[in-house]
């Protein structure tokens, strides 16, 4: 992996560990907005779709509770 993939992937890593909920939320609001009403459109629909499959493989790799 060339040198400069490596520096991104690290600050990425690092960002996401100091990320909070509330940034992230106002961050994907900010992109919705700037998403044409089509676009906007397809990733609800996309949500419908997959979002019980998604939603139930992450109940299915979830650690048990001790």
């Amino acid at each position: 992996m060339p040198p400069v993939q490596v520096v991104v992937l690290t600050m990425l890593l690092w960002l996401a560990r100091r990320a909070r909920p509330v940034t992230l939320a106002l961050a994907v609001y900010k992109a919705w907005l700037r998403l044409p009403p089509r676009h906007r459109q397809q990733l609800v629909l996309a949500a419908r779709r997959n979002g019980p499959r998604v939603a139930s493989s992450l109940v299915r790799r979830a650690r048990p509770r001790p």
